[in-house]
């Protein structure tokens, strides 16, 4: 299996992950606001999960080259 096909029949489990990564991100924030190296982190975990979020939902099938 390629790459892009794994992620394609993975990609329910992966969009969970990043709303599970944006709500963890959004609570060390919530919980560490004012102290700098937890607020940074916390909010690196939204981001990354938000973008990730966005990219899963725009997959597309991929297609057989053979």
């Amino acid at each position: 299996m390629k790459t892009n096909e794994i992620i394609y029949s993975n990609r329910v489990k992966l969009r969970y992950v990043s709303i599970l990564l944006v709500i963890v991100g959004g609570i060390i924030s919530y919980l560490y606001y004012g102290t700098e190296p937890h607020e940074t982190i916390g909010g690196f975990l939204c981001g990354f999960g938000l973008a990730s979020f966005l990219i899963f939902l725009s997959l597309k099938k991929p297609q057989n080259q053979s």
